[in-house]
C-alpha cells in the first residue's frame, strides 16, 4: 500500500476514535480500572509521538512556521561618490614679494606706499592734507602691488565671477575662500584687474575719499577731483572705478 494511503488510514482511524472518546465524555464518569487507565496514557502518549511526525509538519500551514533568522548579508546600496568642485582652486602664490604682501593682506596691513614712485608717494601724502584740512576723509585701499600679486588679484576676480552664483555643494569652501579675498582686496565687479596696471608701475593708489558738500580751500569752492587735481591726481574711469587715483603730475600754469 502507498505510503500516502496508510497515513490517511491512520489519520481516519485517529479521528474515530476521538469522536468515539468525545461522545463518551458526555456519559457519567466512572472509576476507571487499572489496567484501562494504563492503556489510555500508553495511547496518549503514542497520539502525541505520532502528531510530531515530520509529515503532519509538512502538512501544516507554512504561515504557522516561525521565520529562520536569515545568514546571507543584507545588501548595501550603492551610492554614487560626489564629484569635485569644477572650477580650479586658486593658483598658488610663489613669487617672494606677492607672498609677502598677501602675508600683510592677511594680517590686515593691505595697503603699500613704499614701493610707489617718490613723487607719486609725496603727492598722495599732499592729498591726504589737504582732504583733511576741507574736512573730508579719506581711506586708502590699496597702492603699490608687485606685478605677481596683481595677476593673484586677477585671479580671484576671474574666480569669483564664476562662482559668486554656484550653488553646487562641493564648491562651498572654495567659493567662500574666493569671496573672502575678493572683498578683502576691495576689488569692483565693474573693474577687472589688467596684468600691468598703474599700481605695478607705483603710479596709482585706491582709495574712498569723501569731501563734504560746499567745500572751501583758499575760499574756493572745491569738490573730490578739484582737490585731486591740486595734488597731482586724476580719476581716469570715474564711473567704471571711482576709487583708483593716477599720478599724472603737476601742470604748468601758462
Amino acid at each position: 500500500m502507498p505510503q500516502i494511503g496508510r497515513v490517511s488510514l491512520c489519520v481516519s482511524a485517529l479521528l474515530t476514535f476521538s469522536l468515539i472518546a468525545a461522545a463518551d465524555s458526555t456519559q457519567p464518569q466512572l472509576p476507571t480500572p487499572p489496567h484501562v487507565q494504563t492503556f489510555a496514557e500508553h495511547l496518549s502518549s503514542w497520539l502525541d509521538s505520532f502528531w510530531n511526525l515530520s509529515i503532519f509538519h509538512l502538512m501544516s500551514s507554512p504561515d504557522s512556521a516561525p521565520e529562520a533568522p536569515s545568514s546571507l548579508p543584507v545588501p548595501l546600496i550603492a551610492t554614487a561618490p560626489i564629484p569635485p568642485c569644477p572650477v580650479a582652486l586658486l593658483a598658488p602664490i610663489t613669487d617672494p614679494k606677492a607672498l609677502s604682501f598677501e602675508e600683510n593682506y592677511r594680517n590686515g596691513e593691505t595697503v603699500d606706499v613704499s614701493g610707489m614712485l617718490p613723487a607719486a608717494a609725496r603727492s598722495l601724502a599732499r592729498f591726504e592734507k589737504t582732504v583733511d584740512s576741507v574736512g573730508g576723509e579719506i581711506s586708502l585701499k590699496s597702492g603699490y602691488r608687485p606685478p605677481a600679486y596683481q595677476a593673484h588679484l586677477k585671479d580671484v576676480w576671474d574666480k569669483w565671477q564664476v562662482l559668486r552664483d554656484n550653488a553646487l555643494p562641493q564648491c562651498e569652501n572654495l567659493r567662500a575662500q574666493v569671496e573672502q579675498e575678493f572683498t578683502g582686496h576691495h576689488l569692483l565687479l565693474s573693474q577687472t584687474p589688467v596684468s600691468v596696471s598703474d599700481h605695478t608701475r607705483g603710479l596709482a593708489f585706491d582709495a574712498s575719499v569723501v569731501v563734504p558738500p560746499g567745500a572751501r580751500l583758499q575760499r574756493r569752492r572745491v569738490n573730490l577731483d578739484s582737490l585731486a587735481r591740486l595734488s597731482g591726481f586724476l580719476r581716469p574711469a570715474v564711473f567704471a572705478d571711482p576709487v583708483h587715483f593716477k599720478f599724472v603730475g603737476f601742470r604748468r600754469r601758462g
